[in-house]
């Protein structure tokens, strides 16, 4: 559970609650709960499993309706409620936007990689062609003993299914 002095303190802002009765169904806090309501319906229920999902459809994604609903089932005070909605809601957002951690580290090595091949390639590629001019046969031998062995291999995959 969150703690309302956690919430201020990771960047989650929510309005104090003398003012928790005036927000609007325009809010934009509320936008993200609206447009990803569907997505958070398994997470709400996995957070607050005494609530039926009919009760949380029932809310249609408002923000306050839905702090309501929660808090009238649970013993939450409506501000750690609204904190965990926004924490939620801002996990969906990630979520679907496909911002992953690993993406971004990986991005920058598959890079690397490839100007490595690159490198590789234009490095050996001469040295490859210098070898089969000089020692055509030897080149074709080793390329057909190299197919052979790849049959041999393939085959007796095929006859063990």
């Amino acid at each position: 559970m969150a703690d309302p002095a956690d919430a201020t303190s990771n960047g989650t802002s929510f309005p104090a609650q003398g003012q928790e009765g005036s927000a609007t169904s325009g809010d934009s806090k509320a936008d993200p709960l609206r447009e990803h309501f569907q997505f958070l319906l398994p997470l709400l229920q996995q957070e607050w499993p005494q609530i039926t999902r009919e009760h949380l459809e029932g809310t249609r994604g408002s923000m306050e309706e839905l702090v309501q609903l929660i808090a009238s089932q649970t013993s939450h005070t409506r501000v750690v409620i609204r904190a965990q909605l926004l924490e939620l809601a801002d996990h969906v957002v990630r979520v679907r936007q496909g911002t992953n951690p690993w993406d971004q580290m990986v991005q920058p090595l598959e890079e690397q990689l490839g100007s490595l091949i690159e490198e590789l390639r234009q490095d050996l590629q001469p040295r490859l062609q210098q070898a089969v001019r000089q020692r055509p046969l030897l080149s074709l031998s080793a390329a057909v003993l190299a197919g052979f062995l790849a049959g041999l291999l393939l085959a007796g995959s095929r006859r063990s299914q």
